[in-house]
């Protein structure tokens, strides 16, 4: 994939080009979550999400596409990155349109418009889109089905893993509160649906959110958030255990204290970064970076 292939498949998802990168990773199929994770352990500071995903069968290469709400982190700026400690991969750059500026004749009034001018209306051509019920409903990465039946049935995930995967698309949709609450009710059925079904004649005005807290409280864990909280604060690292599949069991864990309300969401990124420069490896390759970073010093958050 080159860099104006890479536009072309940020501008079909509806991204924005200098927010976007793409990896392309050379080996085996890798999973949604696992991607995830080793992004967010690269550049912890700064939240993305992951666009779409696509698999070259006949090279075995996946293709991820990844957008950053605030800029591409400094690390994905290069021609490649370390993913893992033994995956390295190409960074494709999304190319910017070119503009043939010098068939434009001087005195034109184009010549007179600012690059803060067009950059304006770039912005709202996709506030545009966004808006339009086809981009809503276009390419978004739908939940797996869940019933709640047990034994948890073919084709369906356990609740542990399917809330997982909604919280997560809760924080990545950009899209209305009926929107999310759609898709999501989209992926349930049988004893799930009716849960929710429930929860929406006996409250009007409930959110995406109140239909996670519903289902948790139906089908999630028994532990009061304080044992949540506990549990989640005497996790370490394992020997021998990557980072990222240390991270992936601390937030498993987070998702459940989150739904039981046992922390605030708007710090949840800080109660990560807390546990997992407390309960890390010393000499795990993510830390040394971090220390390096911070000029070997103790690192507290």
């Amino acid at each position: 994939m080159d860099p104006d292939e890479a536009a072309e498949w940020c501008k079909a998802q509806g991204g924005q080009l200098e927010l976007s990168v793409v990896m392309d990773i050379p080996v085996g199929t890798w999973a949604e979550e696992q991607i995830r994770l080793a992004v967010a352990a690269l550049a912890p500071d700064q939240r993305g999400f992951l666009a779409d995903i696509k698999v070259n069968p006949e090279t075995s290469h996946t293709y991820v596409l990844f957008e950053w709400r605030k800029g591409v982190p400094v690390c994905f700026q290069d021609v490649s990155i370390q993913l893992t400690d033994d995956v390295e991969v190409r960074l494709i750059q999304p190319s910017k349109p070119r503009g043939d500026s010098a068939n434009i004749p001087a005195s034109s009034p184009l010549a007179m418009i600012g690059p803060e001018f067009i950059a304006a209306i770039g912005d709202l051509v996709v506030k545009c889109q966004r808006a339009h019920p086809s981009y809503i409903s276009f390419g978004y990465r739908k939940l797996e089905k869940f019933s709640g039946n047990l034994p948890t049935p073919a084709g369906e995930e356990t609740f542990e893993e399917w809330v997982e995967q909604a919280m997560q698309a809760l924080d990545e949709w950009d899209v209305s509160e009926a929107q999310k609450k759609q898709r999501i009710t989209e992926s349930l059925k049988g004893p799930a649906s009716e849960a929710v079904r429930n929860l929406k004649l006996s409250k009007r005005d409930c959110t995406a959110l109140d239909y996670l807290n519903i289902l948790q409280e139906v089908f999630g864990r028994t532990e009061k958030a304080a044992e949540l909280m506990y549990q989640y604060e005497h996790t370490y690292q394992k020997r021998g255990e990557k980072m990222t599949e240390y991270m992936r069991r601390l937030d498993k864990i987070l998702y459940q204290v989150l739904l039981k309300k046992g922390t605030d969401p708007t710090t949840v990124d800080q109660v990560r970064m807390r546990q997992i420069l407390k309960g890390a490896l010393p000499l795990d390759p993510v830390m040394l970076q971090l220390r390096t970073r911070e000029g070997n010093k103790e690192l507290n958050y």
